[in-house]
């Protein structure tokens, strides 16, 4: 049995259904960020609430003027680092999806023309195609009425 004939699973997300377009991927995107918002938002309460507790919390006997603030702090760094590291996580499917559309959807549209009209200039050059000359943009007709009469002195007349 090779990898194409694995039978697909549902619910589950794969690489070539991310790929199929910007669609699928803002609504993956938006999944993520519905089921993480809460998450963070209760991560960030509590660690509000564990930082206020520990602050809470007599010095212990032969603490250093600043020894329970340095134990407060080592305490609480990794749970503020987990809160950090999952707001980062939030930001960084965001940046996934802005930069695989720059670079594998709007790229190789843009190199295309970019390439197209190489050839165009390259078979111009070789003479092979007539060029194609634009009708220059129709001229509005000047209006007889000046439209800022302070400054009408300046014009030249005649």
């Amino acid at each position: 049995m090779t990898t194409d004939d694995k039978p697909s699973r549902k619910g589950v997300w794969t690489p070539d259904l991310l790929a199929e377009g910007p669609e699928k991927r803002r609504v993956f995107i938006e999944q993520r960020r519905q089921y993480l918002a809460p998450l963070l938002a209760e991560m960030k309460a509590l660690a509000g609430e564990l930082d206020a507790d520990i602050a809470e919390r007599p010095a212990l006997y032969g603490d250093l003027p600043w020894s329970r603030y340095l134990r407060a702090r080592k305490t609480m760094k990794p749970f503020t680092e987990a809160v950090a590291d999952l707001e980062s996580f939030i930001e960084h499917l965001t940046q996934y999806a802005a930069r695989y559309k720059a670079n594998y959807e709007e790229l190789p549209e843009q190199r295309a023309e970019k390439q197209a009209h190489k050839e165009r200039v390259a078979e111009l050059k070789a003479g092979k195609a007539q060029p194609q000359i634009e009708a220059p943009p129709a001229r509005e007709a000047e209006s007889a009425v000046d439209p800022s009469p302070f400054f009408s002195h300046l014009k030249k007349t005649g």
